[in-house]
């Protein structure tokens, strides 16, 4: 049952799927083997699902409960988790970039600006969105291994990192889930359009 705020949302989940480096690569890489890509596919699927339950049907049709469209079926933490879980069954990586949090935190600001637009019609909030994501998608994102990889700072340009030291510089950095080390997070930074953006970790 779908209305057109759930297929608003589900083209900015895409973009904002897109936009995410991590996955991006993962992807990319075929961390997740041959049918990576259609795992990022099952991914958005999955997050519309869960969004769609607002959805009612009503004699007039299908529409959003207005009861409770407001509140998002999912918090924060059930949505950074899903992320998480996802990356970790069906990718094999940890994210250890501080990415997931405000992935989820822009997933549940586009759905409010989905339903209750306010500063600007959610239109042209999603069309932002997958204006980034063509931009990045042509500008490419590196990954990074160590030993004088070719990184992507949080600018989208590309660095070249020192060849012999330990440090673990790079957005997104995909390890192993069993080698995942906690590690200081960062303020995220919050763009014109009220979006965050993937912080390339401080040197230690």
């Amino acid at each position: 049952m779908s209305t057109p705020e759930i297929l608003l949302f589900a083209r900015g989940v895409v973009a904002l799927l897109d936009l995410w480096p991590a996955l991006t690569i993962a992807v990319r890489e075929q961390w997740g083997g041959h049918e990576s890509a259609d795992k990022k596919t099952w991914l958005a699927s999955e997050l519309i699902d869960a969004f769609e339950s607002a959805v009612v049907d009503t004699p007039e049709g299908p529409r959003l409960d207005p009861s409770t469209a407001a509140e998002p079926p999912l918090d924060i933490d059930q949505l950074a988790d899903m992320l998480t879980q996802v990356m970790s069954d069906e990718f094999e990586a940890a994210i250890e970039d501080g990415s997931v949090d405000p992935l989820a935190t822009d997933i549940l600001r586009l759905w409010r600006d989905v339903v209750a637009p306010t500063q600007r019609p959610a239109e042209e909030t999603v069309g932002a969105l997958e204006r980034k994501a063509a931009e990045v998608s042509r500008q490419g994102v590196a990954a990074t291994s160590g030993g004088g990889a070719h990184e992507v700072d949080e600018n989208g340009e590309e660095w070249e990192s020192d060849s012999d030291d330990d440090e673990d510089d790079g957005v997104p950095q995909l390890v192993p889930a069993e080698e995942q080390q906690p590690r200081e997070r960062e303020e995220p930074i919050v763009d014109d359009d009220g979006f965050t953006l993937v912080q390339k970790p401080r040197r230690r």
